[in-house]
């Protein structure tokens, strides 16, 4: 039969002096929490009519119509190093979130033990047993639990634990961060890609153009109609023309080395399908409105959260510099003899209440005190600068967007324009009417401008992106 252990009358006066002394002195200290506020502009200055009080789709570059990217896009996400790091940055911080955590939690230890000594023969000995050397030998035993707990007087363990979480939500946004940030280069490096190769195959139709126009000058000479110096002019022209595309291709190489890279893998046999921007589309502009900026980029998301637990860390060093109220409790069984070891008599307890105060640190703890308060404005700052800067990044990405697209509708304009003019000199040319020199200028100014213009296809796409990551992407909470 089981015997029910009861504290002393001694004991039980000492754990209520404990909760008295918690119920008397416990009570929460720190600053209280509060943003640097932000006054968001009413609507952007870039936008006129192409903005609307919508946000991009998560999945925005799927608005390019490009199938190969999307595919990109989801090997980048499972294969990413960077990507990956900051995973992993995420279990460091749910790990120690879960150490300051259990600083509000009892702990609980068991122990046991088996001793035997040996002493000289003695009167007062009579309770032990004999050797028959002439020795008194006696055996303990022991096994018992001990519970430890630190109560949390002045919040401090609280604002430890929820400052980790904090630190935790910053490392997620940081993850999504680093995603936009993937999200947006691979999508450029792609543009990018597929913008050199329509330049590879414009630059060598030119060529091929102006090795047929040689062709013709050199027969013309032989028929002593045209001259060696145009001849020699035509031939310094189609020499300059090989001499582009090397370095088009170096380019073409170097791009698809990049997108390699960003998703995790060797460049070498790695493959891109698609062969020109032609085969994409231009996705609408949504640019959402400026007031909901701050609750969608990573980035801002991530300086709060470093903010709210740098706050809370100054409540940390509140407490440090308040006393602690440390109990412990112990309950056990102790005996001479392994037998009787699990009888009531056995039986034994303990609890102690102990609280300390710092009361000399040589300026440590007030120290610790001012260095978490100068983080604080430290972080304060560094949130509002975020801020500002996510606007001036989103107003430049609009108006970039306007002028791309502008500068296109121009491109396109100088290439119709150049194209037109080479038909009717060379049409002139042919007829006679008109030199050489202007066939070779005009020719000239074709390619030009037909480089210009697809470049200036690039700076629409690239321009969209730039957007897109000014917007904080499709990113959601």
């Amino acid at each position: 039969m089981q015997q029910r252990l009861s504290p002393s009358p001694n004991l039980r006066r000492v754990m209520l002096c404990a909760g008295l002394l918690v119920g008397l002195v416990g009570c929460e200290i720190g600053d209280p929490f509060s943003k640097p506020a932000i006054t968001a502009p009413a609507a952007w200055d870039a936008a006129s009519n192409t903005a609307v009080a919508e946000w991009p789709d998560a999945s925005w570059w799927r608005g390019f119509a490009s199938a190969e990217l999307d595919g990109l896009m989801r090997l980048a996400e499972s294969n990413n190093r960077d990507l990956a790091a900051a995973l992993a940055r995420i279990r460091q911080a749910e790990a120690s979130a879960k150490i300051a955590g259990a600083a509000l939690l009892p702990t609980l230890g068991a122990d046991g033990g088996a001793g035997r000594s040996w002493s000289p023969t003695s009167s007062s000995t009579s309770s032990t047993r004999t050797a028959s050397s002439g020795r008194v030998v006696r055996n303990s035993f022991d096994l018992g639990l001990t519970a430890g707990y630190q109560v949390d007087l002045f919040g401090g363990n609280r604002a430890g634990s929820d400052a980790a979480l904090d630190r935790l939500a910053a490392s997620r946004y940081d993850r999504e961060t680093v995603a936009l940030t993937l999200h947006a280069d691979l999508a450029t490096a792609y543009f990018q890609l597929l913008s050199v190769r329509d330049r590879i195959r414009l630059a060598e139709d030119t060529l091929r153009n102006a090795e047929d126009v040689l062709a013709v000058l050199e027969r013309q000479r032989q028929l002593g109609v045209a001259s060696e110096l145009e001849v020699a002019q035509q031939r310094n022209s189609v020499a300059s023309q090989r001499a582009t595309i090397p370095a088009l291709r170096q380019s073409e190489r170097e791009t698809l080395t990049a997108i390699a890279l960003l998703l995790g893998r060797p460049p070498q046999g790695f493959a891109i399908s698609t062969t020109s921007l032609d085969a994409l589309a231009l996705p609408a502009v949504k640019a959402g409105l400026p007031s909901a900026l701050l609750a969608r980029r990573p980035d801002i998301r991530k300086a709060e959260a470093d903010l709210r637990a740098a706050n809370r860390d100054i409540a940390v060093a509140q407490a440090a510099r308040l006393p602690s109220l440390d109990l412990t409790m112990g309950a056990g069984l102790q005996s001479s003899a392994l037998h009787t070891l699990l009888q009531p008599q056995s039986a034994l307890y303990s609890l102690a209440a102990s609280l300390t105060a710092p009361l000399f640190q040589g300026g440590r703890l007030e120290g610790q005190e001012d260095l978490n308060r100068a983080r604080y404005q430290e972080l304060a700052e560094t949130y509002g600068k975020a801020a500002i800067t996510a606007f001036g990044d989103v107003e430049d990405a609009l108006t970039s967007t306007g002028n791309a697209a502008e500068r296109y509708t121009y491109a396109r304009e100088a290439f119709d324009q150049a194209r037109e003019a080479y038909r009717i000199v060379e049409a002139r040319y042919r007829a006679g009417t008109v030199p050489f020199l202007n066939l070779l200028d005009a020719q000239r100014t074709v390619f030009q401008a037909n480089d210009a213009l697809a470049q200036a296809l690039l700076g629409r796409y690239t321009a969209l992106v730039d957007l897109y990551k000014a917007l904080g992407g499709g990113w959601a909470e």
